[in-house]
């Protein structure tokens, strides 16, 4: 777990996919995009939000979930 408290992850028995998290990843990359922030930036910080989550899942596992969460599996 990375030294994260337990409190910052889904629960055991959640799965990498699960959407546990899925409103704070939305809402981190709806506000950078709102601040102004280049859409690519924030898509890195919902990325990095969801891995808080779920430490367990790889990169690019993430980022595919990450995607369909934001964009209905359309990847940019």
């Amino acid at each position: 777990m990375r030294g994260r408290p337990a409190t910052a992850r889904c629960g055991e028995a959640s799965s990498a996919g699960g959407d546990c998290c899925r409103p704070a990843v939305r809402r981190t990359y709806r506000e950078l995009c709102d601040r102004g922030q280049p859409e690519r930036f924030a898509f890195e910080a919902a990325v990095t939000v969801y891995l808080w989550h779920h430490p367990e899942v790889v990169g690019t596992q993430a980022h595919d979930i990450v995607s369909r969460w934001l964009w209905n599996g359309v990847s940019h």
